[in-house]
């Protein structure tokens, strides 16, 4: 049966406190609105400290099963400042050392940012960084996952030929976390899924109108979602659904269990 939970998102950007997240999970609501797991953005002032991680391993004794999304503020894999970069993937690692204390069954990761300098040494360095982010996860028996971005900014790893040529250079089982609403800006749905399914381990499903990343609810862009589920299943995916929608959350949840049903 197909796996649908829900990011920590909207409540990050509606600004409401940490501890919301952890009323949010244990909230009674319609079974079809349940989560069935959660992925907690570890960032700014829901960064995943020691006290919260302790009150997220209290959910796991109770059942729960989260995923974490890393950090991505002011931080850029790619950084050709060597001090920055080590910064950035100090704070990321540190995150990874959380995921492992809450044994979350993967890692989200943003790639590295393009900027004004030399292209081939800071694609060196987006790709240098990825695997030594990889390495450590696996190290913690963290799966790390990589999202596709939204191609109107300036990361890395927006187009299916991205993922492709790094896996052709990189002999390595890095999974990817699919993002409907970012491939869809870039009119690259169905080239995502033809050739790059296979990687897939979570789905980030959230709407637009092609236009801007908005995180609509499921049904509120120009997505065609039954095309989308019937390819996706197609191809037997049967890895994670995380809703990341701001507006209508849980009835995208939902929506999203009742396309998937009963696959």
């Amino acid at each position: 049966m197909a796996i649908v939970g829900l990011s920590s998102l909207f409540l990050f950007l509606k600004e409401e406190p940490f501890e919301k997240i952890i009323e949010e999970v244990k909230s009674e609501r319609e079974s079809s609105q349940n989560p069935d797991i959660w992925e907690i953005v570890d960032e700014g002032f829901h960064s995943i400290t020691r006290n919260r991680v302790k009150l997220i391993q209290d959910l796991s004794s109770q059942g729960y099963t989260f995923t974490i999304h890393s950090p991505y503020s002011r931080i850029n894999i790619a950084d050709i400042n060597s001090s920055r970069r080590r910064e950035s993937l100090a704070k990321l690692k540190k995150s990874i050392e959380t995921a492992a204390l809450i044994e979350a069954k993967a890692f989200v990761l943003h790639p590295g940012l393009k900027t004004d300098c030399n292209d081939r040494i800071i694609s060196k360095l987006n790709e240098e960084s990825i695997l030594t982010l990889y390495d450590y996860a696996g190290s913690f028996g963290i799966l790390l996952a990589l999202e596709n971005m939204n191609p109107n900014t300036q990361y890395f790893m927006t187009k299916p030929v991205d993922f492709e040529e790094f896996f052709k250079r990189n002999n390595i089982r890095l999974k990817i976390v699919f993002d409907l609403g970012h491939a869809h800006i870039g009119s690259n749905i169905y080239d995502f899924i033809s050739k790059l399914s296979d990687r897939f381990i979570t789905v980030h499903s959230h709407d637009n109108n092609s236009d801007r990343d908005a995180h609509f609810g499921i049904g509120e862009g120009s997505i065609d979602w039954k095309g989308v589920i019937s390819q996706l299943i197609r191809r037997d995916f049967r890895g994670m659904h995380i809703v990341e929608a701001v507006r209508k959350p849980y009835e995208s949840v939902g929506k999203l269990k009742e396309m998937l049903h009963p696959y």
